[in-house]
């Protein structure tokens, strides 16, 4: 992966109950108890904001939103800085996205249910990945390879349609299994031991 900077996004299924508010106390003790195994600071409720960043889980390295901000509900992992080399960026957010969605499926009260057959990913380092058709096709490559390992069926990938050559690059990932976030997760070699 060209870009140290990227977000993958694991989209939500529509819950009518569900508030993001609720998520505030729980990502709380998500700090306090180490839960994520990342270095995490603070939490910041954005859920005012129509199509915004919602509830953000803010850690040195990366932070974890629950929010709307490309129109649809979903959490995102953020990676800021650090983590492992170019081969291992991919494999290390999207391990990290699993885990952190299926601890918030397991939380009692919050009713969280994720679209394991969905995801985006975008490059925000738009130096070292501008949105181009170079950076593009290598991303496709690699998300593809990896993708397809994972889920262990073909996947769809499509660039995100943009309003601006300005705006990072983005993929929709689609597969035609949905597997348990348990299972993924066990692909991908299971829960993180720490942050890289």
């Amino acid at each position: 992966m060209l870009s140290e900077r990227l977000q993958l996004k694991l989209y939500l299924e529509p819950n009518e109950h569900f508030e993001l508010e609720a998520l505030v106390p729980v990502f709380h003790r998500f700090i306090r108890d180490h839960v994520l195994k990342e270095l995490l600071i603070d939490v910041v409720d954005y859920s005012h904001v129509p199509d915004g960043p919602g509830v953000v889980l803010i850690g040195h390295a990366a932070d974890f939103y629950v929010g709307a901000l490309d129109g649809a509900f979903g959490l995102v992992y953020s990676r800021k800085r650090g983590g492992p080399g170019p081969e291992g960026r991919l494999p290390d957010a999207l391990r990290r996205l699993i885990n952190a969605a299926r601890l918030l499926e397991q939380e009692a009260g919050l009713g969280l249910r994720f679209r394991s057959n969905e995801l985006s990913l975008r490059l925000t380092d738009r130096l070292r990945a501008p949105n181009d058709e170079a950076t593009f096709s290598s991303t496709h490559a690699e998300a593809e390879a990896l993708f397809s390992r994972v889920y262990g069926s073909p996947v769809t990938i499509e660039r995100a349609p943009v309003s601006n050559e300005k705006e990072p690059l983005g993929l929709r990932i689609k597969a035609t299994s949905a597997p348990s976030l348990e299972a993924l997760l066990e692909k991908l070699g299971g829960p993180p031991e720490a942050a890289s």
